[in-house]
């Protein structure tokens, strides 16, 4: 057991977040959590979580989150600072700074800002000569030429969730949403021709350009965003080759996850990246602990290569396709009749696992999922408003983008007023709670 070796999330609303308690919590690390609504977030409802504290959020206020993880950072002893989400962005940022409080594995700032941007990750794959859909970048509309073919998919340089990609079946479409689009310097527009195949997602950490743990994953069914909601672990050597390579050529250093579409015959094609660790139950139950990874490459191990995970190993989020459910039918008969598949373990919950609930070792996982599905039923409408507060929490848009470039290191790392009131508040709710 490890209850002397203390790490800190940067966030509790994300799936993300509940799956990285999931992998972790038998371990018996000792896990605090910050997150903007700790009162509602995913990680109040594990057995895993040692404490919570209300924090500012890190997109709306990046000065404020900083000042306030510095201070948390200081008050107490953490072993590892672990960057669940889109903090990974703000962390680099500042890495130099963070890397004496606490254990953290995020490369430097400049080659985060490559892959976190789409428009970024399209020139790697260019420099590296790996596949991408066709794309064409511009800067505003009046760049975008009458050569563009339709139907593609229109994209903001920084999205996550799902935001900020949009499906266009006509110029007219084009025309329309661009005309609401803001504008501004230095801001990327992508429109990408579809992609052939089927939807995976490779994820990875590697220490100092070196992959040390990575795994692929199908999507069996996707929802929210076009996640996966159901998936199931592939073999893709040539993914991981292609992993290897960008992380050697960037000396990345951390987590970093790869969305590609995969066809047979032509392999796969890439379509975007994120400096992060992402959902990690499929690679977990499939015997890859990434996170556990991610956690020895952050106190500095010498990490060797874990093992190839296991293929076929099948899992899923009934949380995730209820929330879909929601959103595209306001159906509460359709929800009933997914409630009756899910218990009977037919279509894609047969021979599955379920990635959000692990009732046999976190009982009060199943606290939120009830909430949810009866929430939903009595109003299915809500979904759209639970989507988009749950994802306000962890998400970098692209004002996050540029609040964050902005920030001035001396004056948050040392702790601003406004960080240690807020510091001081989390102490207090937290006393409280225990």
């Amino acid at each position: 057991m490890n209850r002397d070796f203390r790490i800190l999330l940067t966030e509790g609303s994300s799936l993300s977040a509940r799956q990285t308690l999931t992998a972790l919590g038998p371990l018996g690390y000792s896990i605090d959590v910050c997150d903007p609504r700790p009162a509602w977030c995913l990680a109040r409802f594990s057995g895993y979580v040692r404490k919570l504290f209300r924090c500012p959020p890190f997109d709306l206020d990046p000065a404020g989150y900083l000042a306030f993880l510095a201070a948390r950072l200081k008050s107490d002893r953490y072993d590892v600072l672990f960057p669940v989400h889109d903090q990974a962005y703000l962390l680099a940022r500042f890495r130099d700074d963070l890397a004496p409080l606490a254990g953290l594995a995020v490369p430097p700032f400049d080659v985060v800002r490559r892959m976190q941007s789409k428009a970024e990750f399209i020139r790697v794959l260019d420099e590296l000569a790996l596949p991408h859909p066709e794309t064409v970048i511009c800067a505003a509309s009046a760049d975008i030429s009458s050569d563009v073919r339709v139907p593609a998919y229109l994209k903001l340089a920084h999205s996550t969730a799902g935001c900020g990609v949009w499906r266009l079946s006509n110029w007219r479409e084009l025309e329309s949403l661009l005309a609401r689009l803001p504008q501004g310097p230095g801001r990327e527009l992508l429109i990408q021709q579809p992609a052939r195949g089927a939807f995976c997602v490779a994820q990875s950490v590697f220490q100092q350009g070196r992959l040390v743990a990575a795994h692929c994953y199908q999507a069996r069914a996707q929802g929210v965003g076009g996640s996966a909601w159901a998936r199931s672990s592939v073999s893709h050597p040539a993914v991981i080759g292609h992993l290897e390579r960008i992380g050697r050529h960037l000396a990345w250093h951390g987590a970093l996850m790869l969305d590609y579409f995969h066809d047979p015959d032509a392999g796969p094609a890439y379509v975007d990246s994120n400096p992060r660790i992402g959902e990690t139950v499929n690679a977990f139950k499939s015997g890859v602990n990434l996170c556990e990874a991610l956690v020895r490459v952050s106190r500095g191990d010498e990490v060797e290569r874990y093992p190839e995970a296991r293929v076929g190993v099948r899992t899923h989020s009934l949380m995730m396709k209820l929330m879909a459910l929601a959103q595209q039918t306001r159906s509460r008969r359709r929800l009933i009749a997914e409630l009756g598949r899910a218990w009977s373990a037919r279509d894609e919950y047969a021979l599955s696992e379920e990635e959000l609930t692990p009732f046999g070792d976190d009982r009060r996982s199943l606290i939120p999922a009830a909430y949810l599905a009866m929430k939903l039923l009595l109003a299915p409408a809500s979904a759209d408003r639970l989507v988009r507060q749950t994802v306000e929490n962890y998400a970098l848009s692209e004002a996050g983008v540029e609040r964050i470039a902005k920030l001035s290191c001396d004056a948050i790392v040392q702790g601003s007023p406004g960080g240690v009131a807020a510091q001081q508040q989390a102490e207090a709710e937290a006393r409280q709670r225990d």
